[in-house]
């Protein structure tokens, strides 16, 4: 039977706690259901007692029917454990884990809520909360003047420091470059060399504004947490799906026309073969720069002119460079390439083993890298596109950005980064009269759908240009072949 506890509030008003022993679970500890009734005022104290235990009854029988649970688990407890339990499981990757991390401090307002006190009024509140009051603090991380790593961490280069601590020599770049840095590479950095955080760093407190799109991010974390408690039977909906969202206003992709990318390919023309070879690929294929540069020789299929993207290459603040798999399963797929492009595959390929050929012993046969688990993994170390600081393993992902970002400047060619060069590929795709399912397999998406959805612009133009085609067809052509009338007489 319900037990029902009067309560004075700090106005002077009465409310009743009503608790419901509903058994055990599967653990053999007590289930234990809460909720409060307020009386009305305007009754009479009789009548409140009937409509207390009224409520009362119905509440213990919804209990005892399952149609409510338990208010013991809190929301942010059960996320965090969430998604440490989907990327142990490998079903979200670890970038997905660290973005998914970044957005808990967001969460402020319902990380101790009780995971079946969560409604939709709830996340409208925590939505407009997050947009009324914009500003966030983000502490950033900056080495303090007169600190030398190097000497430090007793290593004569910034390639053994990072060999010996396993910290990524980019971010080595950027900490000795007393640029800010994060609070996950700060901590390594001074647990590696076992000195204090704030003996090594500065700390410095900005603002960051959360904006719409940011909004719709934490939204999906929230939706993601409510649909897996609703299959653990923590709640009874997943109340996520009735919220009110704030709009996004939504730039088109940047993309690259004909003249565009030929002035692009002209200038990389001049530029050695690794920095040719990727920015034709990119144009060509359209693909990831990580899973341009997670290719290997065995990935490469002279036969049937293709490549394989089975495999890309990341990296993170806190653990380095890193392979994994591509971002979905779609995106694991072959990539037929242009006679041109295998032509100079095929010739890169021998410049590829002269230069390994000049390392001669230095080259190694294997290289060690961590895998998405973090788990030290060995490759055969024939990536299409390597390092010579740190021989043989594949480049990070920024060192594209970074090789277009100097053709530009160079040629004086108005910026553009790799991805830039994914939407010039499906945009040529879709002009070119190829169907959004076709264009989807070729990038690796998900589905059609999100094709479409990226490529709307491109979609649009197409069918104008389908809309100029039919009309030339049927009366431009019309009047140009129309027989000349014969003369009378």
């Amino acid at each position: 039977m319900a037990t029902i506890t009067p309560r004075k509030n700090k106005d002077g008003s009465v409310s009743y706690r009503i608790r419901v022993f509903g058994g055990r679970d599967s653990e053999g500890k007590q289930k234990v259901f809460q909720t409060t009734w307020k009386p009305d005022t305007a009754k009479s104290d009789s009548k409140n007692q009937k409509d207390l235990n009224k409520f009362a009854a119905a509440y213990e029988a919804d209990c005892l029917a399952g149609a409510v649970v338990e208010q013991k688990v809190l929301f942010g407890k059960y996320c965090r454990q969430l998604v440490d339990d989907k990327q142990k499981n490998g079903a979200i990757k670890a970038n997905t884990a660290v973005f998914y991390r970044g957005l808990y401090p967001l969460l402020h307002d319902i990380d101790g809520v009780p995971l079946p006190l969560i409604n939709a009024n709830v996340l409208n509140k925590l939505y407009r909360n997050l947009l009324d009051t914009p500003a966030v603090s983000c502490i950033k991380y900056r080495l303090r003047p007169k600190t030398d790593l190097l000497r430090l961490g007793g290593v004569p280069n910034k390639t053994q420091f990072s060999h010996k601590y396993g910290i990524a020599v980019s971010t080595l770049n950027t900490t000795m470059s007393r640029n800010n840095v994060s609070q996950a590479t700060a901590e390594k950095l001074s647990e590696a060399l076992g000195l204090p955080l704030s003996q090594m760093f500065i700390s410095e407190s900005s603002q960051v504004t959360v904006s719409s799109s940011q909004i719709h991010k934490v939204h999906s974390l929230v939706s993601m947490v409510l649909s897996e408690a609703l299959k653990d039977g923590l709640v009874t909906q997943n109340c996520a799906e009735r919220v009110r969202l704030p709009k996004i206003e939504k730039k088109a992709p940047r993309y690259l026309d004909t003249d565009e990318i030929g002035e692009l390919l002209q200038a990389a023309g001049s530029e050695p073969w690794e920095i040719k070879l990727f920015i034709y690929l990119a144009v060509a294929t359209g693909a990831r720069r990580g899973e341009l540069l997670g290719l290997q020789w065995e990935n490469v299929d002279f036969t049937f002119g293709q490549i394989e993207i089975k495999q890309a290459v990341y990296y993170r603040p806190a653990t380095g460079l890193y392979i994994d798999t591509p971002k979905n399963k779609s995106s694991r797929r072959f990539i037929r390439l242009p006679a041109e492009i295998m032509s100079m595959l095929l010739e890169y390929r021998k410049e590829w083993e002269r230069l390994c050929s000049e390392y001669g012993s230095a080259y190694p046969q294997t290289v060690t890298i961590n895998d998405g688990s973090g788990n030290p993994k060995e490759y055969t170390a024939d990536f299409v596109f390597f390092q010579t600081k740190c021989i043989g393993l594949p480049h990070a992902p920024d060192t594209a950005n970074k090789w277009l970002t100097a053709v530009c400047k160079k040629n004086g060619i108005s910026h553009v980064n790799p991805h830039a060069l994914r939407h010039s590929a499906a945009s040529a795709l879709i002009f070119g009269g190829v169907d959004p399912a076709s264009v989807a397999k070729y990038l690796g998406h998900t589905s059609p759908q999100t094709t479409e959805k990226v490529y709307a612009h491109a979609l649009e133009e197409s069918r104008n240009r389908n809309a100029e085609v039919i009309g030339s067809f049927m009366f431009k052509r019309k009047k140009d072949n129309k027989p000349p009338k014969e003369k009378i007489g």
